[in-house]
Formats: C-alpha cells, structure tokens, sequence
C-alpha cells in the first residue's frame, strides 16, 4: 500500500532513495509500460511491443525478460556480470527509473497544478536508524535545503513520461486508424533446445507500413511520428541481445 507525501525540503530535508536495480526492489518483471517519448532511447536497448489492455486500450511496453518474472537487464542475475552497474543498458525506462516519485496535482488559484510526491513506503527508500546507515542511497535534497542532482534527474524523468503520456492516446488510436498494428507471435529456441513463446502481442506492420501514401507519411513526420514508427521497427533488433542474455544465464545455471 503506498503512502503518499507531497515532497519538501523540510519534512523530507534527510530523505535518501536506493538508486540501483534489484529484484528487491520490485525490478524482477519480464515487461515495463513505456511511452513515445522515451522511444528515441528504448529502440537502441529493448524490443518494443505493444499490447491492448481491456480498460487502458492500446499501450506499449519494453520486453525486459522472455518468461514471466524474469528481467534479463539486471545483472545480479550473473555470476560473472558482463557490464558494470546493476543495470545492462544505457537507458533504463522510465517508469522504473522514476522510483518512488511521481507525478501529483493539487489545485491552486482554482488551478490544478502539478506537483511531486513521493512513496514513503517504496522499498527503495532509505529508513536511516544510524548514522552510518545514514549515508546510503542518493541524497533527495542538499544540506541547505536545494534540490540534489539526483532530484533533478528524477524530475526530469517525470516529466518526460508525463509528455509521453500526453503523447500516447492521439499516436496509437492514429497507428489503429491506419491498421498499421499486427499481431506478433514470438517463437524462441534457445541453445539448450528449451523453446519459448511470447503471444499476446502487436508491432508494426512492415507491408501496411510500406503502402502507406505520401500524404499520410507527410502527416505521420509531421506530428514526429513517423520517427516514432522507425524506432519501434528498429528496435526488433534487440531481440537478439535479449535470447544471448537468456543463453548467458541459463548456462551460468548448468
């Protein structure tokens, strides 16, 4: 259960959030909701997919693991780590790099204004009850009250999923309309001869795609979707990377 605090610098002045990724902390899922804005980013290190949700339509997600629990992007998982740092990518999306923040609004002269809050209840925040415990995690707010590099990155995390947001409904009921979303089944031989099987997903269709008029892709490059297309197809590649993790691990398991 979260127990949300609109964040200040006095209340919260000792404040300190756990940034690395753990399966402690929640991270250990197989897929995370991302959204256009952070498309540009994502096509570079994960598959891009999406999926249609009974209540929430159409939304698109970033295939972390191949089985259900499993986030091959952490590398606790490996005995041997093949990077440094907790997280095998460049670009962590943002709904798990948010942590503990969030997006909240409040009305103010009649207005509804946005405002930051955070779980006091997240497991990445830090519970001091020493003074050497103290010194973990990320300082949210500096000793005279301003807010910590860290701080700034987590807003400006925010922000870019709450554009994103914004983004999302008009880009996907658009990519419906034009019937460029197919269902993709994915089937995976891994090389210990385990098959698996991913269903219950869509991407771009290359054909549709392909046949689309000039005008609908003069309107598409337009809004900046058509780059938005580009990734998603691109971002297929990294699928590839993700079946040599799963190898990696199961092996390191044999």
């Amino acid at each position: 259960m979260a127990t949300l605090q609109l964040l200040n610098n006095i209340t919260h002045k000792d404040l300190r959030v756990q940034s690395h990724y753990s399966a402690t902390f929640g991270d250990n899922i197989s897929s995370v909701l991302v959204f256009p804005t952070e498309f540009d980013a994502l096509h570079k290190e994960y598959p891009v997919l999406f999926r249609r949700h009974a209540e929430q339509g159409i939304q698109a997600i970033a295939l972390l693991g191949l089985c259900a629990g499993e986030n091959l992007y952490l590398n606790e998982h490996y005995p041997q780590p093949p990077v440094a740092g907790s997280w095998m990518a460049r670009y962590v999306p943002g709904l798990l790099a948010k942590g503990p923040f969030m997006i909240g609004y409040q009305q103010q002269s009649g207005a509804s204004e946005a405002v930051l809050h955070v779980d006091m209840d997240h497991p990445r925040i830090t519970h001091p009850i020493s003074d050497t415990e103290k010194d973990t995690g990320k300082p949210v707010f500096l000793p005279k009250g301003g807010e910590s590099d860290y701080l700034q990155h987590i807003v400006a995390i925010l922000n870019r999923l709450h554009l994103g947001q914004q983004e999302a409904k008009a880009f996907y009921a658009e990519l419906d309309r034009l019937n460029l979303l197919t269902p993709v089944n994915l089937a995976i031989t891994l090389s210990n001869g385990d098959k698996l099987e991913i269903q219950g997903h869509e991407t771009i269709c290359k054909d549709t795609f392909a046949a689309l008029p000039a005008d609908t892709l003069a309107m598409l490059h337009q809004k900046g979707w058509l780059a938005y297309v580009y990734a998603i197809q691109s971002s297929l590649h990294n699928l590839s990377w993700l079946i040599d993790m799963k190898n990696a691990l199961e092996h390191s398991r044999s």
